[in-house]
């Protein structure tokens, strides 16, 4: 049995207390409203016959070897496709905590709010009575990518990699703004706050980046996972990608010699939102003319990424690869050269 990224939303069977329009609907509300893939996962939990055990309770097969590519921050199977094969507990009071978290209860189906507050699961016996031998194995991951992305830079491109995390979390433009941010700062200037810390696994991390980059001028930085964006009202056309791409440019002191900057934000999947571009480029120059600054920033607050990039230029800082039907979340890969760096009295 083989489910891939995306399992969530291509193995639907609502519970009876909901239609499959109503149960799209919810995710559609939690997706406008900047919910996370966690918090994504555990509502369709709720939601669903095969999700969270499930699809393992309802399987003739008393062996179940389950192949999962992870499209999830720290590979966990209850949240990897909702976990079909792997039963992680009753999600129904931790569903209505989301709802009410995000001001949703009055948009939420009587009937199924009805349902998730008798707090009863038709999953909840699939560990305890069942006799079935369950193996969930992990085959494709961010870990996994950055890793393979990192050996490629080292031994291709002749340049040394650090991956920061693959678990990079926020809300995209936010990101693209403190990833330049890092590069323009004198490491010894550099505080672990709560704008740097998203951008590493941990403090000890931070703490060998550190030391990294005062021993190299010029290095690539990797990081993977997955940002969120808030919509608004009045949205036009992007994906997260695209955003943070577009955000990091805008961030780009053009004036500054002694730092070069490449950045590429693409999804895995090679669908960055509802576009054909995967992700989009970031570089020192991109953005200089004062009406087109005034352009992107604008784009940037309707989350019109895609339309400002497709429309510049022939749309060349866009990556356009089409799909490659797989997901291990989102990728993010920095070129720097960073003179700044090196001739700083550290």
């Amino acid at each position: 049995m083989i489910h891939l990224g995306g399992g969530s939303a291509l193995l639907p069977l609502p519970i009876d207390a909901l239609s499959l329009e109503e149960k799209c609907q919810i995710i559609k509300l939690l997706q406008s409203k900047g919910a996370n893939i966690q918090e994504l996962n555990t509502v369709r939990q709720s939601m669903s016959q095969l999700k969270n055990g499930g699809l393992a309770r309802i399987a003739k097969s008393t062996t179940i070897i389950s192949l999962i590519l992870s499209d999830v921050i720290g590979d966990p199977l209850e949240f990897i496709a909702s976990g079909p094969t792997f039963y992680s507990g009753n999600k129904n009071q931790q569903t209505l905590d989301i709802f009410d978290k995000y001001d949703l209860i009055h948009h939420i189906p009587t009937q199924f709010l009805q349902h998730l507050k008798e707090n009863e699961s038709t999953n909840d016996y699939v560990t305890k009575s069942s006799t079935k031998q369950i193996h969930n194995v992990i085959v494709g991951s961010n870990h996994i990518a950055l890793d393979a992305a990192a050996r490629l830079c080292q031994n291709s491109l002749t340049c040394l990699p650090f991956i920061a995390t693959t678990c990079l979390q926020g809300e995209a433009r936010e990101i693209g703004r403190h990833l330049v941010d890092l590069f323009t700062t004198n490491p010894s200037e550099l505080v672990y706050n709560d704008n740097i810390s998203c951008l590493f696994s941990d403090k000890s991390t931070f703490d060998a980046f550190q030391k990294f980059i005062k021993q190299n001028k010029q290095y690539y930085l990797l990081l993977g996972g997955e940002t969120t964006v808030v919509m608004k009202n009045d949205c036009g056309k992007g994906g997260r990608c695209q955003e943070l791409a577009l955000s990091a440019a805008l961030t780009i002191d053009n004036s500054n010699k002694n730092t070069s900057i490449l950045l590429l934000a693409a999804g895995s999947d090679g669908i960055d939102g509802p576009t054909d571009a995967a992700g989009a480029f970031a570089f020192n120059g991109m953005i200089i003319d004062e009406n087109d600054i005034q352009k992107a920033r604008k784009a940037l607050d309707k989350h019109d990424a895609y339309t400002y990039l497709n429309e510049t230029n022939d749309g060349i800082n866009l990556l356009k690869i089409g799909h490659t039907n797989t997901n291990v979340m989102d990728i993010i890969i920095i070129f720097v050269n960073n003179n700044l760096y090196m001739d700083s009295k550290i």
